[in-house]
């Protein structure tokens, strides 16, 4: 099984059992009661301290975009000829603007939409360092 990372620490949890689900991190507001992404140290509603939360790991598609150029860090235009992005609204109030798996054809805003690692680099033993994506969640 190969072992992922987040690329950067702060911004998700990648469970070791592929079972679980990764999730972002944000901060909660109790003052404002209001939840942020990415972690604050304060909140900037009110100034007050926040806890840092596990955010959900699926919302809803409220608008994508398709770039037609390589994605960030690559020169190989991939087989699609793009990527999508969107903003994914998550049930605590937070919207993310995410990378988002699919052709230009499969978005359609309101659908639902899962978080996943997005594997960006390799180290020499296999382990993956990850950033973010969300990815349609088949509907029955």
């Amino acid at each position: 099984m190969t072992k992922q990372i987040p690329l950067e620490e702060g911004y998700m949890v990648i469970p070791d059992d592929p079972d679980q689900a990764c999730r972002l991190l944000g901060s909660y507001s109790k003052a404002a009661d209001k939840t942020f992404f990415p972690i604050r140290k304060r909140c900037p509603i009110t100034e007050q301290s926040v806890e840092t939360v596990e955010l959900s790991n699926e919302g809803e598609l409220y608008s994508w975009s398709f770039v037609l150029m390589p994605k960030m860090g690559s020169q190989q235009q991939d087989a699609s000829g793009g990527f999508g992005v969107g903003q994914i609204d998550l049930p605590e109030g937070v919207r993310i603007q995410s990378v988002i798996d699919g052709k230009q054809e499969d978005f359609k805003i309101g659908m639902k939409m899962r978080l996943a690692p997005n594997p960006m680099a390799t180290d020499d033993d296999g382990t993956q360092y990850c950033g973010f994506k969300f990815i349609a969640i088949e509907e029955a």
